[in-house]
């Protein structure tokens, strides 16, 4: 039976909900504020804070460590140091932040600031660390912790290793979305639905099983989001999932531009920061552009469906991935194939690290990461992106300007792909 009833019935609703979001929105917002007089109110700011990233740059032929920083109040910053700093990634830190010349914009997006005083606490035994351990311990190589660490707890990557992501076209995979939170739904469905019906069918034979487990696994779903310090596009998915589960039991449509609209609504008035979160705004990009190519080849059998699909993803955020990313290789076609066999492949992963053979795969991971070829500059001009996104927004409405949107986003590829032909 297919969901087809609305979410809101009428116009008074919808003004009703988003007087409601918006409230929320400026409600949070005000609260940031708050938190920003509190910050630049002193010209020296002492506070604890959480190392997120730790990078080695160079200036003028001398090295220095760049470092990403979530202070305990929630806003993250970034900081140099020259020091020989050893490897200081998911460590506690009491640092000095100088707060001169951070303006409220700067403290929302993220800010650079001079630090002193660093003063490093003692390693804390918490699930994550005890969590990387093992997920590192089934590792030799750096790269392959590293990867495996950023798939199964969202922590971040070194730049060389970023660079080898980006050069196959796969930083999608790597970054926790929406395909990794359904996988890890459906695994703890299949793990907890057997003890469930032996307790359902003794105690409690009138309870519904998927609304209990349903339940029950988005509870353990958000303690894993916290976590991972609600990593933007895991928490999209969260949120998208959490709203879905809310619209199924109520007989609700949930795979519509709707749903995706209000839901990221929700998510921005909770957190206004992901604003400026392009990770956020690359996820909900591509579920767009799925939900896009399903309202239109909805009808082709599934099989197809899964394949095309992820060929049209990856050549749909072409446009808007080289904007910001503008680093591009032929081994970057590629990207579909493997995205496709990274169904198999993360589930397959988490099986192997919980029997102890997480490395058994390392060596074609290695050769994987190891490829190498030519890379072009390919960069997507700001003029262009809006055409590109106002076009794919009203091919919601009318199959003919999806056709346009196909037809512009082929001239683009073919274009750009022959400069690089010739060059």
């Amino acid at each position: 039976m297919q969901i087809s009833l609305p979410l809101f019935k009428n116009k008074k609703e919808i003004f009703l909900f988003l007087l409601l979001v918006f409230g929320i929105f400026f409600i949070n917002l005000y609260f940031e504020y708050k938190d920003y007089k509190s910050f630049i109110s002193k010209r020296v700011y002492e506070t604890d804070v959480y190392v997120l990233n730790q990078y080695k740059k160079k200036k003028k032929n001398r090295d220095y460590f760049v470092l990403k920083l979530k202070a305990k109040e929630g806003f993250v910053f970034y900081t140099t140091s020259y020091e020989d700093l050893k490897d200081l990634k998911d460590r506690k830190l009491r640092v000095k932040i100088f707060t001169k010349n951070i303006s409220f914009f700067d403290f929302l997006k993220g800010f650079y600031a001079a630090v002193f005083d660093m003063r490093l606490y003692p390693k804390e035994k918490s699930l994550k660390t005890i969590l990387k351990d093992f997920i590192s311990s089934s590792h030799n190589d750096k790269d392959l912790k590293e990867l495996f660490n950023a798939l199964f707890l969202a922590s971040l990557i070194s730049n060389d290793l970023r660079e080898k992501i980006q050069f196959l076209g796969i930083s999608h995979l790597i970054a926790i979305s929406g395909f990794h939170l359904g996988v890890l739904f459906f695994i703890l469905y299949f793990v907890l639905k057997y003890p469930y019906k032996f307790f359902q069918t003794k105690f409690f034979p009138y309870r519904n099983e998927t609304l209990d487990l349903t339940i029950f696994i988005i509870f353990i779903l958000f303690l894993y989001l916290k976590m991972i310090n609600f990593a933007p596009s895991l928490l999209r998915a969260f949120v998208m999932l959490s709203f879905g589960f809310f619209l199924y039991v109520r007989a609700i449509e949930i795979l519509s531009f709707e749903t995706l609209l209000y839901s990221v609504l929700i998510i921005l008035s909770l957190f206004p920061k992901l604003i400026f979160s392009i990770g956020f705004w690359f996820s909900v990009a591509g579920v767009f552009y799925i939900y896009l190519f399903l309202k239109y080849f909805k009808h082709l059998k599934k099989w197809q469906i899964f394949v095309l699909l992820n060929f049209w993803v990856f050549f749909a955020m072409m446009p808007i991935v080289h904007f910001f990313f503008p680093t591009f290789s032929f081994v970057q076609f590629l990207s579909p194939i493997i995205s496709m066999l990274f169904v198999i492949f993360y589930p397959l992963e988490i099986f192997l690290h919980l029997i102890l053979k997480g490395d058994l795969l390392d060596s074609h991971l290695k050769a994987l990461l190891s490829l190498k070829g030519e890379v072009f500059y390919w960069k997507s001009s700001f003029s262009f992106l809006i055409f590109y996104i106002l076009l794919s927004f009203f091919s919601v409405f009318n199959k003919i300007i999806f056709y346009i949107l196909i037809l512009l986003l082929a001239i683009f590829l073919i274009e750009n792909i022959a400069q690089f032909q010739s060059v």
